[in-house]
């Protein structure tokens, strides 16, 4: 079963650069303006580094 890595916009503050986009070794976050990143499916590795650097718990790899 293939994880998926889901967007928790309620956890996201939306009112800064979202750090964990930084972090994704393939790009595949994208965020636009200060809103909830979004997630590029098709270049997601599931690595869980952007879940796990997010301090919002805001990204959810299930």
């Amino acid at each position: 079963m293939d994880k998926k890595l889901n967007v928790v916009v309620e956890n996201c503050p939306q009112n800064h650069p979202c750090p964990s986009v930084r972090v994704c070794p393939v790009g595949a976050l994208l965020q636009e303006g200060f809103h909830a990143p979004t997630v590029d499916h098709d270049k997601c590795i599931r690595c869980g580094k952007c879940a796990n650097f997010c301090p919002k718990k805001a990204l959810v790899l299930e």
